[in-house]
């Protein structure tokens, strides 16, 4: 049976180290430390395809790495 510090640090690797294994997600974040970002911001700040952004988001937001909030038509992610 796992140690409690064990099941920690596998929720953590989980958690964390996926979400920031790829490159353009850890992009993402770097952008969002300057401030709550849309979709269209982030493609255009990053130069990338609305749907990889939008496909990368949903990672990090399954791992609690971002927070999204709704703002009218356009949701903001931070």
């Amino acid at each position: 049976m796992q140690s409690k510090l064990e099941q920690e640090i596998v929720l953590l690797h989980n958690r964390v180290c996926y979400g920031i294994a790829d490159p353009k997600r850890v992009l993402i974040l770097y952008s969002l430390e300057k401030g709550a970002r849309c979709v269209g911001e982030l493609v255009h700040e990053l130069g990338m395809l609305q749907p990889a952004v939008s496909r990368h988001l949903r990672v990090l937001r399954e791992r609690k790495l971002v927070t999204a909030e709704r703002r009218g038509p356009s949701t903001f992610y931070a």
